[in-house]
């Protein structure tokens, strides 16, 4: 009860699941602890070294941090392939809260113990130690993060998990202010208390993640934990472009920390020479600019995340550190004051918008490479980009003697390539997205076209029927054969015959020259070449074509079942002769034959003749079940010349239905770019009755000829209507449940709703990457949890944000009354869209 009004009560400000209450509340509070304690050594790392080595030795340790980091690295892969995950976490834990008591006595008593010079240089090794303690905290928070949440988890809870953090930040920050009162040095003696139970918080977290493993993951599943090594982390880097690309990401951005770092300690150290006023201070301003962190995680960072994706997000810290470096040389005044602002803004952007940003680019990656590079990246390039950070500092401001100011020059260059590398890793994020998703089962009109030869196999057929009717029909169907070049040694033996089997008492006599019969006999074994050469010798003669001249008038007029095995010869004979008017003539009244055996001939004939005078014949029969394939072929064998007068028939309301869910197909087989402005016009007229055969037409052409353009202008008004129309059938779905007598009902507004979309993301693939959109579509459909946030993922990338917005809670993995609650909500939305088009 009490976790259902917990949810009740976050969920007005988070997007969060019930199932994800205990973890993200764990885990908000463990963020918290840390940053509170990471803040509170922070503050007095920096003041006490700048009390006893000052800002000048600062690049020394940073290089010092740089050089040592690597040996901790390889202790801490180590530790990670040889320990559990919590345990290791847990060990960690144990050893900063012992080494915490050990600095707070060496601060207070260590005078006594050592030598001035010595207990002086106390404060380097806790800058190293604390370094750590701040780099391995945070790493292993994310960590869980990682083991916890897959992407899309992970998008909608980082706003709040990270405001844990922030809010952490800011207690600490207050409690260093309080330094005055209690002493720089005895602040450290709270971070123990709250890393004790950071302790049980890990356990905790533990137990939750092991009982979601038992009921998700089969034992057979569990998978042997991956070995993290330092020479392995690096090659990871080197062969994988994401991982790389973030990596260059992150030591660009610590270079530019590290050099306004220095810019910052420089002008504090001068402003506030006494320790404890310096602690005050830093803790005073660290407050300030945490709360001000914190409003605009808050505000900005799910909002920036929702409506302009990664890319922006990326940019954002770049821009206005670019701008504040720019600026020093354009105002060179108030230089105090300058280097508070761009400090301010470089952490208020880290610790929140950046962070959170960066966390996700790690987040579609495998965990068996995750975890080595996320290690390495974080805490080894982490310190070796602050190791170079120095180095360019005592290059250009202790050999070179630059003023403080112009080291922004060197910050201006890597904020530069920052940016690029920034706008590099947006592609590669997708591209990994797409990978943890797979097609489920490929297009089954492809697959049908690949794997079976649809036009070869009915003219087999054809051939094989016609030996019982007419020798000159088969060997017509033979010479067709005989072109396609297919006859195999199977086939010849099916279709061959002795030719004294069947004598046709129809047109043989038009064979027959001086008592030869010009129809080769046939042997078994049928050689391609010899009967091509015979056929194309008959056509040829100037007997055959007077006789069949002074003939087809008469066969063309002849009525009857008793005729009609001469029709058909005539029909089919017509397409292999020149197309005289008088051809045409008899062809056209062929093409309204009362047999649809003779029609289909017929139209096989007008396909291969192509004269325009026959196409309104041919459409006619479109409205003929029994021919309308026949006439589709032969019209799409006119290819771009028909596509005028198929747009007039589509476009006329008056015409028969039939007839013109027909054209659209006949349109897509032409592949040209001028048949698909023509379904895209149509399909703005909203003509219900068509409609989806104008989708269908428009995906098969998408799917053939990826660079056939649709213009996004007519495509995204149907999308967001047919999203409407989904969100109104799930709502009368939601009215009728509740009345069982209905239910019947309910199961068919199921069926449609699925049609739909299936329909919106047909139309989706017109506008944007098609494969992508397959793939997305297929996995929210019948995918696992994980297919589904990774699709919505991938989905969230590639569309516009004005679809996204109102197509996620149709797809989303959520239960049905929330789908029903939020669809209200995006019907409200797209009225308002409506409004503003018309």
């Amino acid at each position: 009860m009490a976790k259902n009004s917990f949810h009740k009560i976050l969920s007005r400000f988070v997007d969060v699941r019930p199932e994800e209450i205990s973890t993200s509340g764990l885990m908000f509070s463990y963020f918290f602890l840390i940053t509170s304690s990471a803040y509170i050594i922070k503050l007095v790392k920096i003041s006490d070294f700048l009390e006893k080595l000052s800002s000048r030795r600062l690049p020394y340790a940073y290089l010092l941090t740089a050089i040592l980091i690597g040996f901790f690295v390889t202790l801490n892969s180590r530790l990670l392939r040889v320990v559990k995950r919590h345990v290791y976490i847990s060990l960690s834990l144990v050893f900063f809260i012992t080494c915490l008591l050990i600095f707070w006595l060496l601060f207070t008593q260590g005078r006594n113990w050592l030598p001035l010079l010595y207990w002086n240089w106390i404060s380097m090794v806790f800058w190293f130690w604390a370094d750590i303690f701040l780099v391995t905290s945070v790493t292993q928070f994310w960590i869980l993060i990682n083991d916890i949440y897959n992407p899309r988890q992970a998008k909608r809870l980082v706003g709040f998990l990270v405001s844990g953090g922030l809010l952490g930040g800011v207690a600490g920050a207050l409690i260093a202010s309080l330094s005055k009162i209690v002493g720089t040095e005895n602040l450290l003696l709270i971070c123990p208390f709250m890393l004790c139970i950071c302790l049980v918080i890990v356990s905790r977290v533990h137990r939750v993640i092991q009982k979601e493993k038992k009921e998700e993951v089969k034992p057979a599943e569990v998978r042997k934990r991956p070995k993290i090594g330092y020479g392995k982390s690096f090659g990871l880097l080197r062969k994988n472009r994401h991982l790389l690309l973030l990596t260059g990401i992150m030591a660009a951005a610590i270079i530019v920390t590290t050099l306004i770092d220095f810019q910052f300690n420089y002008f504090v150290e001068d402003a506030y020479p006494s320790k404890d006023a310096r602690t005050a201070f830093l803790g005073i301003f660290f407050t300030v600019f945490l709360i001000f962190s914190n409003l605009l995680h808050v505000f900005s960072t799910n909002s920036i995340l929702k409506n302009f994706g990664i890319r922006v997000a990326l940019l954002v810290a770049p821009f206005f550190l670019l701008l504040l470096s720019g600026v020093i040389f354009i105002f060179p005044f108030a230089l105090v004051y300058w280097a508070l602002i761009i400090k301010g803004t470089d952490k208020s952007l880290a610790h929140s918008l950046n962070q959170s940003v960066r966390e996700l680019l790690y987040i579609p990656i495998p965990p068996e490479i995750k975890y080595k590079a996320k290690v390495f990246i974080d805490m080894f390039v982490n310190k070796f980009a602050k190791g170079i950070g120095a180095l360019l500092i005592l290059l250009f401001f202790s050999v070179l003697s630059f003023e403080i100011k112009y080291i922004s020059f060197v910050a201006i260059a890597f904020i530069l390539i920052w940016i690029i590398l920034n706008l590099l890793i947006t592609k590669e994020y997708v591209n990994i997205v797409k990978k943890n998703i797979e097609i489920k089962w490929q297009d089954a009109d492809k697959f049908v076209a690949e794997k079976i030869d649809i036009d070869m196999t009915k003219l087999v057929f054809d051939t094989i029927e016609s030996k019982k009717r007419s020798s000159v029909l088969y060997a017509m169907n033979l010479f067709d054969l005989v072109k396609k070049e297919k006859l195999s040694s199977k086939l010849k033996k099916i279709i061959s015959y002795k030719s004294d089997e069947v004598r046709a008492s129809s047109m043989d006599s038009l064979l027959e020259v001086d008592g030869e019969v010009l129809i080769p006999e046939t042997e078994d074994a049928l050689d391609e070449e010899s009967l091509d050469a015979q056929v194309k010798e008959i056509m040829s003669l100037n007997v055959y074509q007077e006789l069949m001249k002074d003939h087809l008038d008469k066969i063309v007029g002849e009525e009857g079942k008793e005729e009609e095995v001469s029709r058909m010869e005539a029909a089919k004979v017509m397409g292999m002769m020149e197309p005289t008017p008088s051809v045409v003539h008899n062809l056209g009244k062929l093409l309204r034959d009362k047999s649809p055996e003779v029609v289909s001939y017929a139209l096989e004939s007008a396909g291969k003749l192509k004269k325009r005078e026959l196409v309104p014949y041919i459409i006619q029969n479109l409205i003929n079940p029994s021919l309308q394939s026949s006439a589709n072929k032969a019209l799409a064998e006119y290819g771009v010349k028909v596509i005028g007068t198929l747009k007039d028939y589509l476009g006329d309301p008056s015409e028969n239905v039939r007839l013109r869910k027909a054209i659209p197909s006949i349109l897509a087989q032409t592949g040209a770019q001028r048949a698909a402005d023509v379904l895209s016009l149509e399909l703005r007229k909203e003509s219900r009755d068509v409609e989806s055969e104008i989708v269908s037409a428009m995906y098969k052409m998408r799917s053939e000829k990826p660079e056939i353009h649709f213009r996004e202008q007519i495509v995204v008004p149907q999308i967001i209507r047919e999203i409407k129309e989904s969100y109104l059938i799930l709502k009368e779905i939601h009215d009728l449940e509740t009345d069982k007598k209905k239910e019947f009902l309910a199961k068919d507004l199921e069926n449609n709703l699925a049609r739909s979309l299936k329909y919106i993301f047909e139309l989706l693939s017109l506008i944007f990457p098609r494969e992508d959109i397959i793939k997305a579509y297929q996995n929210i459909t019948t995918g696992t949890k994980k297919a589904i946030d990774y699709s919505i993922e991938l989905l969230d990338n590639i569309v516009k944000k004005e679809i996204i917005e109102v197509l996620l809670p149709l797809i989303e993995d959520i239960p049905f009354e929330d789908k029903v609650k939020k669809g209200r909500k995006m019907l409200k939305i797209l009225e308002r869209f409506e409004l503003s088009e018309e």
